[in-house]
């Protein structure tokens, strides 16, 4: 009898133990990432900050070559730049999210082409046929 009783006292304390760490390590789960909790909701305000100044950077594009601003050339190199920060993106969203290095490249990158978006409208070359002199 007391053996029994011995039996189920530690068969009751070994599951006690196991559900303790298990419940410790389920707690722990996802953080051995660094991936805490006001992470996520960081980088999904990073990639909306992204997606809106592409947006943005798309629409200006798409206008200055409908308005004469951009020529060809000029378009498909300003699109080509367009393409290589939306790769550089998804090459940063291969784990799941964005962290704040990554965030910064993003930042530096669109900077760059916002710039050079601006320098190609304003640089007084103007499609054939569509400069002032044949309006």
């Amino acid at each position: 009898m007391k053996n029994r009783n011995l039996k189920t006292t530690l068969s009751i304390l070994s599951l006690s133990l196991i559900g303790l760490t298990a419940g410790t390590a389920n707690a722990a789960w996802g953080h051995d990432r660094g991936f805490e909790h006001g992470q996520h909701s960081q980088s999904r305000g990073y990639s909306q900050q992204i997606n809106a100044r592409q947006q943005a950077q798309m629409q200006r594009i798409e206008a200055g070559l409908r308005n004469g601003h951009l020529t060809r050339a000029e378009f498909r190199e300003l699109m080509r730049e367009q393409n290589g920060i939306r790769n550089m993106e998804q090459r940063f969203r291969a784990d799941g999210h964005l962290n704040q290095r990554e965030y910064a490249r993003l930042d530096r990158a669109l900077d760059d082409a916002n710039r050079n978006i601006r320098d190609e409208k304003h640089d007084r070359q103007a499609r054939y046929g569509d400069s002032p002199r044949y309006r």
